[in-house]
């Protein structure tokens, strides 16, 4: 019986076994009849519940599904977005296409330690975790268990005034002009980016329509930071990007594989292979270090390369010695 009295003149108790689970409490009720119409309205009561937390249950997706997703709601408008998209296709190739509540921090440990055995940088392996526990974020998964890794400060490449002459006599060197005449181009590019400063894609991006002769002023509206800036001209390259008009939109037309091919043949030629840092990059480095070395004030020389924090510039705090050396000289005064 589901429904009976416990004692003559008391309400009726309904008792019942749902989903494997007993139900056994008091109806409220005095007749048998009342009883049993509050028993099955209790019934259907947990039945429409256990309805709606199945509809309400978020259905399972799938990793690449999750990519996907996140690709329309968040990255499609970003400046990288294909290049975050790889990324995250990268990521379904490491641990399959497997179902995004079921990853757990032993999946975190096991995808560094397949990317650590392919022998990958640690900042790679950090643009892979923070790619994955932004899908995670966006489907509302819980990912605070994705800890990015310490990456370690390199050595900052600084490439001295001779060096950078020896890169640019290579490359106006006349041999070119028959099969490689681009690498005059590239003379003057390596020029550019030393004065200024700028990424190597900021200059081969930058146009006419963004450099003013007036003010003196190249503006960059599409970096890598999304922070745009202007930066003045110094002679050299005010004389380089005035005499490269000729109608041209933008001052040097040739691709990204171009720039770096001259550069690396470039350093072949210097016998410089075994120097790693010795890359196109690390002449942004060396803007950074001359103005330093002058001394330009840091904030200043952050807004001149567009960093997103003073942190990133205070790598180049210790190039400038000077700086010591008149410290010290204030506890000279005082002990003298």
């Amino acid at each position: 019986m589901s429904v009976y009295r416990r004692n003559k003149n008391g309400a009726f108790y309904m008792d019942y076994i749902h989903k494997g689970v007993r139900v056994y409490k008091s109806t409220g009720k005095y007749t048998k009849r009342d009883a049993k119409l509050a028993e099955a309205a209790d019934k259907q009561r947990l039945h429409q519940e256990v309805s709606c937390a199945q509809q309400n249950k978020p259905v399972a997706v799938t990793l690449s599904k999750a990519i996907e997703q996140t690709y329309e709601a968040k990255w499609k408008t970003n400046k990288d977005a294909m290049g975050t998209y790889r990324r995250a296709q990268g990521l379904v190739e490491v641990m399959g296409d497997i179902l995004i509540d079921s990853i757990t921090e032993d999946t975190i440990e096991a995808l560094i330690c397949t990317l650590d055995v392919t022998g990958v940088q640690v900042a790679t392996v950090n643009r892979y975790l923070a790619t994955l526990k932004t899908i995670l974020k966006y489907k509302k998964q819980p990912c605070d268990f994705i800890r990015l890794r310490k990456e370690r400060k390199g050595r900052i490449r600084v490439l001295s005034h001779e060096e950078v002459q020896q890169v640019v006599r290579c490359l106006r060197n006349e041999e070119h002009l028959g099969n490689r005449p681009y690498f005059h181009d590239v003379a003057l590019l390596v020029e550019v980016l030393v004065d200024t400063g700028c990424r190597l894609s900021e200059v081969l991006n930058l146009r006419y329509e963004d450099v003013n002769f007036e003010s003196n002023l190249i503006s960059i509206w599409i970096n890598k930071g999304e922070r745009p800036r202007s930066i003045p001209m110094t002679r050299r390259v005010r004389s380089i990007l005035e005499g490269r008009q000729h109608g041209n939109p933008k001052p040097f037309r040739m691709m990204v594989y171009q720039a770096e091919y001259a550069w690396n043949w470039a350093r072949n030629h210097l016998k410089l292979n075994h120097d790693k840092e010795f890359v196109m990059h690390a002449l942004r480095h060396t803007c950074a270090s001359r103005l330093v070395n002058k001394g330009v004030d840091l904030y200043v020389v952050k807004e001149w390369l567009g960093h997103s924090s003073i942190q990133i510039t205070e790598r180049y705090a210790h190039l400038n010695p000077s700086k010591l050396a008149d410290a010290v000289e204030v506890l000279e005064s005082e002990t003298s």
